[in-house]
């Protein structure tokens, strides 16, 4: 079943890059997805205001749920580079199972980056680089994306893979994540979006020298666009991950459902 799952993995991955070939142009100014990034970057001198709310939920026993909130301030530094800066807080709250629950508290602090190669269309497929830095304390994490998306008619298409390694100061421990995720909106208005959204997420020790767990999600997204600001809904479902907690879901290293929102104002 694991062999089926990771060879489903690969053929998905693979295919949905193919299918972003082969598709039309994609418009720039607008996040449609909560877990996507398009190959988009603000004009240059445009301002932008985010709040990122997120939520995961539902662990193999007892009453779990975790909160991680994002504001973030960005800034078109030219047309094709956007730099960001992040607030990140966290939050759990954990009763009758091995977790331990921590007070809302701020976590860390974020330095990201998007370079957008191309301008749209100009390529069979948009692309755009990603790097996000974080420090929190004890804490550094280091988060690169390559980013690839297209619009057909009224669909977007995107398809993300992102690596990331976190590095304790103090324990001087390492550990590494990589996550793919595609999805696909359609507008059913000039102001409104609904679509669908893929993410697989595993984890490593060290960096990449050993899995430790992995998890697929699927699920909803809807977008709302108005003049002056947008906001984003975005609901996942765990559908397989193991090492199985049972139901072949990973409710260890994993949550069953995970949920967010974006609002993003431009302070033009």
């Amino acid at each position: 079943m694991v062999k089926l799952m990771e060879k489903s993995f690969s053929i998905l991955s693979i295919g949905a890059f193919l299918f972003l070939l082969f598709t039309g142009n994609l418009l720039a100014d607008r996040r449609y997805f909560g877990r996507l990034y398009l190959a988009n970057t603000l004009p240059k001198g445009a301002f932008e205001l985010e709040f990122w709310n997120t939520g995961r939920f539902g662990k193999y026993d007892g009453f779990y749920y975790r909160f991680q909130p994002r504001m973030e301030f960005e800034y078109g530094v030219t047309d094709r580079l956007t730099a960001s800066l992040y607030f990140n807080f966290n939050q759990v709250k954990a009763e009758n199972n091995s977790f331990s629950s921590k007070p809302f508290e701020f976590g860390s602090t974020s330095l990201e980056l998007k370079y957008r190669f191309t301008n749209p269309g100009e390529a069979f497929v948009d692309p755009e680089a990603y790097f996000e830095l974080s420090y929190g304390g004890d804490e550094i994490e280091y988060e690169s994306k390559l980013i690839f998306s297209k619009r057909l008619g009224r669909f977007v298409t995107a398809v993300n893979f992102t690596s990331e390694i976190e590095r304790e100061v103090i324990d001087r421990e390492i550990g590494s994540e990589f996550e793919f995720t595609a999805g696909a909106m359609y507008d059913v208005s000039p102001s409104f979006a609904i679509g669908l959204e893929f993410k697989n997420h595993r984890k490593y020790n060290d960096i990449y020298k050993g899995q430790t767990s992995q998890a697929s999600f699927i699920g909803p997204t809807v977008n709302y666009q108005a003049e002056k600001f947008y906001i984003t809904f975005n609901f996942l479902r765990q559908v397989h991950g193991t090492p199985s907690s049972g139901n072949n879901l990973d409710l260890l290293g994993h949550e069953k459902y995970e949920f967010r929102t974006i609002l993003g104002i431009d302070l033009d």
